[in-house]
């Protein structure tokens, strides 16, 4: 079990980057058992700035076994469906952000659906920036001027953006959709489509080109992220996993398990062993098997 070494503050985002920045907050542990920590997706884009060394990462499982390592101080990829590989030396230190998809036009210059999932240099894209930002953060000596590095780097981006030619926004239709597809209890997609006044193809084809994906996945990874969330809670608390299931709109239990397979690449039982060992999915005759 790790010791955080005294919990970073809660990191604000101002109001000009909240269209784009969905979270943010510092991140700071040691006393870690060495291993591989596992980046499950999300409806979210993740945003690393580490602290200290580079986060060294490969973009699925099948990279990782095969020895692709990327060491990068800035880490950023498109929406994922499988989890990302992270080497976890022991401890770690750094700022981690959430973008918002439909924002990544006005930050960045380009839709969400252009940033590779695979092995790539976010210098690729973000140029000197990343070597100016590493510098300042490792320059940096407490949280509050981290944070203000990142906000400036932030800035610096959407102000590179906006100079460049205007980029057309998500149209509001899009935006609608997204909504109630992240829902806590959404709509079907065809639902969905026909609120928003288009066909099923042509929403397919819109959010295929702004953020890489159909309706579909977005909505499945949407409903994965809560159910992840809620598991730990559901096993601390010793409840069964099927009213994760029944809360997160799976059919059932096993819904919920295989979806956890295809995208965390373990059942929620391994899943909790390798990432919060402090954490018992619920045990005794009158629990379900949670991997069933």
């Amino acid at each position: 079990m790790g010791r955080a070494g005294g919990q970073p503050p809660a990191a604000p985002v101002p109001v000009r980057l909240r269209p784009h920045v969905s979270a943010m907050f510092g991140y700071r542990a040691h006393g870690l058992e060495p291993g591989v920590h596992r980046g499950l997706p999300s409806p979210g884009l993740t945003l690393v700035l580490s602290l200290g060394r580079p986060l060294v990462t490969a973009p699925d499982a099948r990279a990782w076994d095969a020895g692709v390592r990327d060491r990068q101080w800035v880490s950023l990829g498109g929406l994922h469906t499988e989890a990302a590989m992270v080497e976890n030396p022991g401890w770690w230190a750094g700022v981690q952000l959430t973008l918002h998809p439909l924002g990544l036009r006005r930050l960045l210059g380009v839709p969400a659906a252009d940033l590779p999932v695979g092995s790539w240099d976010a210098a690729d894209l973000l140029g000197g920036e990343v070597d100016r930002v590493a510098e300042e953060l490792g320059a940096a000596r407490c949280w509050s001027a981290r944070y203000a590095v990142v906000h400036a780097f932030l800035a610096r981006l959407q102000e590179r953006a906006g100079r460049a030619a205007e980029p057309p926004p998500p149209r509001p239709e899009v935006r609608q959709a997204w909504r109630l597809l992240t829902a806590g209890t959404p709509p079907t997609v065809d639902e969905v489509a026909r609120e928003v006044g288009y066909s099923r193809r042509r929403l397919g084809e819109l959010f295929a080109a702004e953020v890489g994906h159909g309706p579909k996945t977005v909505q499945r990874l949407a409903r994965f992220d809560a159910a992840r969330r809620a598991v730990p809670l559901a096993a601390a608390r010793g409840a069964p996993l099927a009213t994760v299931a029944a809360a997160a709109g799976y059919c059932d239990q096993s819904h919920l398990v295989r979806e956890f397979r295809q995208y965390a690449g373990l059942s929620p039982t391994r899943w909790l062993a390798a990432e919060l060992p402090n954490v018992q999915a619920p045990a005794g005759p009158a629990a379900p098997p949670w991997d069933a």
